[in-house]
């Protein structure tokens, strides 16, 4: 009787001060699409679990990169342009989402900086660099422990156009992350 009470303590005592696992790590991959060209375009992210000892709140760093590419025709000053247009961008960015069953609703804020490259068939090139900021929300289907699709809505502002037009950017990223 005395080895049954010492392994139920020792059980209880167990189960009593251990934490959950969760995932430290995430790398993800998405499409994304925009209304500026390039439209179309795909997307990578790798994340880090911050202040694991929180109950409720998942706070990550994550570190983000996408790339567009598409063939596009300007017109600056009336005449037509056509040429090749990449667009890629990085950053950083911290979050904050809610652990609720099955489903983890996040938001979001960071900086970062874009690149737009258009080239033409020996008429010349255009650059632009631009530093942005970004606000972002989306949520996050847990139904198996490692994979996890997402779907995210980002809203951009590149503070240092010089020659584009555009304010204010959104994009929709559908994606799955692969936690662990």
């Amino acid at each position: 009787m005395k080895k049954v009470i010492v392994s139920l303590s020792v059980l209880f005592f167990m189960i009593s001060f251990t934490e959950t696992a969760h995932a430290q790590w995430g790398i993800g991959a998405s499409y994304e699409i925009r209304k500026e060209e390039p439209t179309n375009g795909f997307g990578v992210r790798v994340e880090r679990s911050m202040l694991g000892f929180v109950p409720v709140v998942d706070f990550n760093m994550r570190a983000h990169f996408s790339y567009f590419n598409e063939t596009n025709t300007l017109s600056p000053s009336g005449a037509a342009i056509s040429g090749d247009t990449e667009a890629f961008d990085y950053g950083l960015a911290l979050t904050a989402g809610i652990k609720i069953a099955l489903i983890k609703p996040y938001v979001g804020f960071g900086i970062g900086a874009e690149t737009i490259d258009f080239e033409t068939a020996g008429q010349g090139s255009f650059k632009e660099n631009n530093f942005y900021w970004n606000a972002f929300g989306g949520a996050e289907l847990r139904l198996l422990p490692l994979l996890n699709p997402f779907l995210e809505y980002r809203i951009t502002n590149l503070t240092s156009t010089d020659q584009l037009d555009t304010s204010n950017i959104g994009r929709v990223a559908i994606g799955i992350n692969l936690r662990f």
